[in-house]
């Protein structure tokens, strides 16, 4: 940052480091945290057992015994993971056969189906 912009570099950098050491003292600072179990209603996250009211699997499907079962075999069908998106890699079959079953139960034309909140948010 150069002096033309009003902005001096260094206390600029003191006031950062300043704040961030505040954030640190009063355990304020968002750190990753590490799930050690099934992602659940109730799981294990940094060694504590919490009530996760923040995870994508809300209808607790995740690990239902039958989605399970399916994973297991499409992993063995198809490998793990299809490689990029389907824009790059393709589309595989089975996302296809879930979009028809998907737009049925709808009585849709059609659905798609993305692979993050992220790209569904982006993509609609």
């Amino acid at each position: 940052m150069s002096q033309q912009s009003g902005l001096q570099r260094e206390p600029l950098l003191d006031s950062l480091r300043s704040e961030l050491e505040g954030l640190d003292r009063d355990d304020l600072l968002w750190r990753i945290r590490t799930l050690q179990s099934p992602s659940a209603p109730r799981a294990k996250v940094d060694g504590k057992n919490v009530l996760v009211l923040c995870s994508n699997n809300y209808l607790g499907l995740a690990n239902h015994p039958k989605l399970k079962q399916a994973a297991i075999a499409a992993t063995r069908k198809y490998g793990a993971g299809s490689g990029s998106v389907r824009v790059i890699a393709g589309t595989m079959d089975l996302h296809l056969k879930l979009e028809k079953v998907l737009a049925d139960y709808r009585r849709a034309e059609a659905s798609i189906t993305f692979q993050s909140g992220y790209a569904t948010n982006a993509g609609t």
